[in-house]
């Protein structure tokens, strides 16, 4: 087991790509804090865990919340006494166009998508330096890498999760705490629900990518783990990108490869 006795939080535990990653660290021998702002979900998620046999626990957090975040990594520390591996995975995203962005939906994107990854990491930091190991995995998109029309301050509040992954890297030089970002892309989450499941997109979108095909919130666990794990022990300050090849190249309309018969 990979992960086998390792303190892991999973912010934003009950969604869909959090309830993935919470499974998979589960399943790699890692003790499991879920944690979500829905604290009843949070809790169906860690008794779930439990039900099949891991040591997991949920503890509420809004790490938008300077306290709220500090307080979830206290009860983490608390109950545990360590803490090895944390994924800001909580997110949120408003789609409207740009003029209709309000200065409050303006300050929520950032809030969720941007601080609370910063509070939830500066609140852990300093414990995981005086181990002396310890593994951050922040969440951005495909968006960190691309604009993307009617999601102003989500865009730009992923595209901050790269430079804060690379700053925090460099700020923790030396002190065995590595940063890395996973970028998802087209994920058939609830999060992306209505454009899966939506006749206008759900079949066109899926042959956008290379792969052709919606990824599922389990390709994204996957690559959680391996950030996570020694196997990953010289990959830092970087990120992987889990979109299909969407970012990598695409065909146009009607472009299809040459092969000889």
């Amino acid at each position: 087991m990979r992960l086998k006795d390792r303190v892991a939080i999973v912010t934003g535990g009950s969604g869909g790509i959090g309830i993935a990653i919470c499974e998979a660290f589960a399943a790699e021998g890692a003790i499991v804090i879920v944690s979500d702002i829905d604290a009843e979900n949070a809790e169906r998620v860690a008794d779930d865990l439990r039900r099949s046999g891991a040591d997991a626990t949920a503890l509420h957090a809004d790490v938008s919340e300077e306290e709220s975040a500090e307080a979830l990594i206290d009860g983490a520390l608390r109950q545990y006494s360590r803490v090895d591996i944390l994924v800001n995975n909580a997110g949120a995203r408003i789609i409207k166009g740009l003029t209709e962005h309000t200065l409050s939906d303006w300050q929520k994107m950032i809030a969720i998508n941007l601080t609370g990854p910063f509070l939830c990491s500066r609140a852990v930091i300093p414990h995981m330096v005086a181990q002396g190991s310890g593994n951050i995995i922040n969440l951005g998109s495909i968006a960190s890498f691309t604009g993307r029309p009617n999601r102003c301050g989500y865009v730009a509040a992923k595209s901050g999760v790269l430079g804060l992954t690379r700053a925090m890297a460099a700020d923790l030089a030396g002190k065995n705490v590595r940063v890395n970002t996973i970028a998802p892309g087209m994920i058939a989450s609830p999060f992306n629900k209505s454009f899966a499941e939506a006749p206008d997109t759900g079949e066109a979108w899926a042959g956008e990518n290379l792969v052709g095909r919606w990824g599922q919130p389990a390709d994204i666990a996957g690559a959680a783990v391996y950030l996570a794990s020694d196997d990953s022990s010289f990959v830092n300050g970087s990120e992987i990108k889990i979109e299909g090849g969407w970012l990598g190249a695409r065909s146009r309309s009607g472009e299809i490869p040459i092969w000889p018969d």
